[in-house]
């Protein structure tokens, strides 16, 4: 069988993935296990494809059963992969280690005279495109 400090990894990065689907979907993380997949042969190729959709369709319930259950097929792809290309180990991170959160930042600058309200110009506004001003009128 595999040794302990193979199954260890590949359990760690087995339930992370699991996690990974459940909360990022599935397409996103085809492409991060397409990745990581990438020295095995085709056969395997597929089936850590086919793994990815598996996960996703029994994840709808978000069960800590079905969770365990999809970690578990992991662990079994995750460790045969490992276990051909041991170079991979160092790669292992990129399949475990979740995205951080996207965050969305925006600048909205108001200037003018009026009210500025969710976006909307209520009175007036003065463009100057050559920069001078108006004085205020």
């Amino acid at each position: 069988m595999y040794d302990a400090e193979l199954m260890a990894v590949a359990t760690g990065a087995a339930g992370t993935l699991v996690a990974a689907i459940a909360t990022s979907g599935s397409e996103k993380m085809r492409l991060r296990v397409a990745r990581f997949f990438r020295r095995a042969a085709p056969d395997q190729q597929r089936a850590a494809a086919q793994a990815v959709d598996d996960t996703a369709a029994q994840l709808t319930s978000l069960s800590p059963e079905a969770q365990a259950l999809a970690a578990t097929a992991w662990v079994q792809l995750i460790a045969h992969y490992l276990d051909e290309h041991r170079d991979a180990m160092s790669e292992v991170d990129e399949l475990a280690v979740p995205d951080p959160p996207v965050s969305n930042v925006w600048n909205q600058h108001n200037t003018g005279t009026g009210t500025f309200i969710g976006g909307d110009v209520h009175g007036g506004v003065t463009f100057n495109y050559d920069g001078a001003s108006d004085g205020g009128r």
